[in-house]
């Protein structure tokens, strides 16, 4: 029994050692060389420790000035990013572990269902393994408050949900992406039904005059630099803290900077949380690379030949290049929406205070404005950025005080269709609970 409790609650509870063994045991069913099986398993464990520590970097940085700020305002401050706040639900042994038991069967159902689906346009293989263990891992907080449910049921919701959303989700931007990406992919980000939204907000604010097209026109060189994310968040980040500590106030802030002699001026010292936080990032980002680089080889072989004929739905970056300047025009617009959803917050009095969020601006900003570029040039990229930009930080609103043993800890998920998929979803199931109990 004593060996038995060892590797049920310690070894397969534990999210990193799981995910090795998974990874393991995906290669060996591959019947991959022993250096490729070690190189794998290998990989896939350091890559979840380096997230693991990235997160941890990001926390630190964070928490103490939005705690100062929730103390101040007696608001709940918050900053939407994926990447960030599944570090908050790591430190949650039980969540860790029912968070990678839902991502394992979701993933294995949704290939089921893709196998079972007729249809060429479902025949989409989602293998964006890092955000589908953020969204296992939304599930498990917020699912418990919505329905009330316990480890079992939360779980078994949570999978059937994101399998339904993996499998036919990405045929939405498949089926608008046809013309441009010729069925080689389709997008897997959380922004699939954000997808269509930004097509049509592209074809009502913008012109489908070729000539209108982002990628036609002529911008200065300096301007391609932002399209690394690493110098976007470091100038953009401090700019954040800047704008939190102002809120706060000279003194609150100075208290974490310091006092007396050696103390470091608060303005430097919320420029420098910012530069800490973009270096958390990076790290976090390294650790993704890494994790997804040795997961998604064993999860595509079994989906290869599971799946014959069959396209993945990939990562934001591969939408990209498909339109770089609409994308950026869709950044700009995004960044804009972002900040006055935060301004609104703020003037208005907001129980939650919402943050830019990195991820809404960079990474959804930039999907955004590829599809409304292709729809309507670059006045349709702007406008998908800046609506879907102000949609997506006002949802965080409505959705995070949903959030279970992640709410107050400043940090949330992001992505569009978190705003116009999942928090609907989450009120309608609690409507129907609170409905359901009444004639009970």
């Amino acid at each position: 029994m004593k060996i038995l409790n060892f590797f049920v609650f310690q070894i397969l509870s534990n999210e990193t050692i799981f995910l090795g063994l998974v990874a393991l045991l995906g290669l060996l069913l591959q019947r991959k060389s022993f250096p490729k099986v070690i190189d794998g398993t290998v990989k896939t464990v350091i890559g979840l420790t380096i997230l693991a520590s990235g997160a941890g970097i990001l926390i630190n940085s964070l928490s103490p000035v939005v705690t100062k700020l929730n103390q101040t305002l007696h608001v709940r401050g918050v900053l939407p990013t994926n990447d960030a706040v599944l570090g908050v639900v790591l430190r949650f042994n039980t969540i860790a572990k029912d968070t990678v038991i839902t991502f394992l069967l979701a993933f294995f159902l949704h290939l089921l269902l893709v196998r079972l689906t007729p249809g060429k346009n479902f025949k989409n293989a989602y293998l964006t393994a890092h955000l589908m263990l953020y969204h296992a891992a939304f599930m498990n907080v917020t699912l418990p408050v919505v329905l009330h449910t316990g480890a079992f049921w939360t779980v078994t919701v949570g999978t059937i949900l994101n399998a339904l959303y993996y499998t036919y989700s990405p045929a939405i931007p498949r089926v608008i992406s046809r013309p441009w990406m010729h069925d080689v992919s389709t997008l897997g980000f959380m922004d699939q039904v954000g997808s269509i939204l930004a097509h049509f907000i592209g074809k009502w604010f913008g012109s489908s005059d070729p000539n209108q097209d982002a990628d036609n026109m002529k911008l200065p060189k300096w301007a391609s630099m932002f399209r690394d994310n690493t110098i976007v968040l470091f100038f953009l980040m401090p700019i954040i803290f800047v704008g939190i500590g102002i809120a706060v106030g000279k003194a609150g802030i100075q208290s974490l900077a310091g006092t007396g002699t050696g103390a470091v001026n608060w303005i430097l010292w919320l420029i420098l949380q910012g530069f800490t936080f973009t270096a958390g990032i990076v790290v976090l980002l390294a650790g993704v690379r890494m994790f997804i680089g040795s997961i998604v080889p064993a999860f595509k072989g079994i989906s290869d030949k599971f799946l014959p004929g069959a396209i993945p739905a990939l990562d934001a970056p591969t939408i990209f290049p498909y339109s770089p300047m609409g994308g950026m025009f869709g950044f700009l617009g995004s960044t804009v929406g972002c900040i006055i959803v935060t301004f609104l917050t703020i003037i208005f009095h907001s129980p939650v205070i919402v943050f830019p969020s990195p991820i809404i601006m960079y990474f959804d900003g930039n999907v955004m404005g590829v599809f409304g570029n292709k729809a309507g040039g670059w006045r349709g990229a702007i406008a998908a950025g800046l609506i879907t930009g102000l949609i997506s930080s006002a949802a965080v609103i409505l959705f995070y005080p949903l959030t279970g043993a992640v709410y107050g800890s400043g940090l949330t998920w992001s992505n569009i269709d978190y705003a116009i998929v999942w928090m609907p979803l989450m009120y309608l199931l609690k409507f129907l609970r609170t409905l359901i109990l009444a004639f009970i």
